[in-house]
């Protein structure tokens, strides 16, 4: 199928429309005044060769293909489990406070707070830790000569 090239009589316009369309009245877009489409042969028209159009897409998309894993049985809990299990701490049930301050937790420049926390609290079972608490604090450094913030964990606990 071809396509035609004209001007609008009226406005002047270049228009294209398909070449099946000639000799029907449109609305040209430009001057809203309707106009005749002309046919190939006619003087101004360029006739213009289209390349076929693809096929009319589905009306419905192509349902989508999902794998979604099934996981049998109830609930599981995920727990970091630690290389070496050390004992849980069991006792007496007095209560008891640890302080952790990040200061002590620098070890060849690194900065261990995190994980010597986890490492002490892996001691207890979630009953045992009554409470966790941010502190912060200033100590003296004697390099610069002054003080310097820092932070800590007081971990209340019952034994």
């Amino acid at each position: 199928m071809a396509d035609l090239t004209f001007n609008c009589p009226l406005c002047g316009q270049n228009l294209t429309t398909d070449e099946g369309l000639s000799g029907s009245e449109i609305e040209c877009p430009s001057c809203t005044k309707p106009i005749k489409i002309p046919s190939a042969g006619d003087e101004n028209v360029q006739k213009v060769e289209t390349e076929p159009t693809a096929p009319p897409v589905a009306t419905e998309p192509e349902p989508k293909k999902l794998a979604v894993p099934v996981h049998e049985g109830g609930e599981v809990l995920l727990k970091k489990e630690s290389s070496k299990k050390e004992e849980e701490i069991t006792g007496d049930g007095k209560i008891c406070v640890k302080t952790i301050k990040r200061g002590d937790c620098i070890e060849l420049g690194l900065d261990k707070f995190d994980e010597t926390v986890n490492k002490f609290l892996e001691k207890f079972s979630r009953e045992q830790v009554i409470s966790l608490h941010s502190l912060n604090y200033s100590h003296f450094d004697p390099t610069t000569q002054k003080y310097l913030p820092d932070y800590a964990a007081l971990i209340v606990y019952e034994r």
